[in-house]
């Protein structure tokens, strides 16, 4: 929860507007509050696990997070008729998950857009392209900011940018390091310079298309893997940092410790040549205990979730308009 200053002045240690640390005393005191609205569109085989993985951080804060889990119709209408899913109890996706199409007339403070089992060598050869491109253009109507994850975030790339995501003669598979380049969204608030991510796609775009369009900020660099985090940016009139309309994370900070290895194990049973996650075992040796060097960056999440708290409206039906600093006397903020 953003810190109050007591005081009629702005405290010039922690500039309020647009700022994750602290609000005016005078907007605290005018708040109303209502639980943030965030859809995670799950498109992975096993929905459990990203699930948990996810909303353990999205979670991580004081602020109430009311989540809708979704996914594609054409996965979801015939388990919901009878059908048994294969990787994730039909029970559980009948129980919990609702149809694009039911949802589709709602609107949400935040989107995420999970990766999927990609089999095809372009994202737009899934057979899931032409329903997860209707969702991608109705974001832009109905949610404040969305958050793409792996898959999805290629998915988004091509979609609103055309940049093609390239398959490499070798997976990008393991945990590399990065560094902080340019956050004016202040998504990696907290993080240090260089950090640790898990990483896992055949297919990435390249820094020279990224680059082409100035609208999207690099916001962490790997050497070794490329641009892993990237955030399409939007000046907010009167705020100190730029509102992240949308963010693509092309790493995995929600990974458990043993999601690598469990992917390694998997994959070791199709070929005996699969070659072992770049650092991520000691030595290289599987038999060795993996280490977490890359839990504190799993704050992404919480950082966006605190970054569409500060910009959303108090009434969902204005949104996609961020609300604006100029503004904050006539509708109030979902503090």
């Amino acid at each position: 929860m953003p810190i109050i200053v007591n005081s009629e002045n702005v405290h010039p240690f922690l500039p309020s507007l647009g700022s994750l640390s602290a609000i005016e005393k005078r907007l605290a005191e005018r708040q109303e509050i209502r639980p943030l609205e965030i859809a995670i569109l799950n498109l992975m085989a096993d929905k459990r696990t990203t699930e948990r993985q996810l909303a353990s951080w999205l979670g991580r804060t004081p602020l109430q997070v009311r989540l809708t889990f979704a996914t594609t119709d054409s996965y979801i209408r015939p388990i919901q008729n009878g059908r048994e899913a294969k990787n994730t109890p039909s029970e559980h996706i009948r129980d919990f998950y609702s149809a694009w199409s039911d949802i589709k007339d709602r609107k949400f403070d935040g989107l995420v857009i999970t990766g999927v089992n990609a089999l095809c060598d372009r994202v737009e050869q899934e057979k899931i392209w032409g329903e997860v491109g209707k969702i991608l253009e109705w974001s832009t109507t109905n949610v404040l900011s969305s958050l793409f994850l792996c898959w999805g975030a290629k998915a988004a790339l091509k979609y609103f940018h055309d940049i093609d995501s390239i398959k490499q003669p070798q997976k990008i598979w393991g945990v590399y390091k990065h560094h902080v380049c340019s956050d004016r969204t202040d998504l990696l608030s907290g993080f240090s310079d260089v950090f640790d991510l898990p990483v896992s796609r055949w297919k990435t775009p390249l820094r020279k298309d990224i680059e082409a369009h100035k609208n999207i900020e690099i916001i962490a660099d790997s050497k070794e893997a490329g641009p892993n985090i990237l955030a399409e940016i939007e000046p907010t009139e009167g705020a100190v940092n730029f509102f992240p309309r949308m963010v693509y994370v092309l790493a995995h900070p929600e990974y458990d410790t043993d999601t690598l290895c469990g992917e390694y194990e998997r994959d070791k049973k199709l070929t005996s040549t699969h070659r072992v996650p770049d650092n991520y075992f000691p030595d290289n040796d599987p038999s060795k205990r993996t280490l977490n060097t890359w839990r504190p960056c799993a704050h992404l999440y919480t950082n966006w979730v605190h970054a569409v708290y500060d910009a959303t409206p108090y009434d969902l039906n204005q949104i996609p308009k961020p609300h604006r600093a100029n503004e904050m006397g006539k509708d109030l903020r979902c503090h």
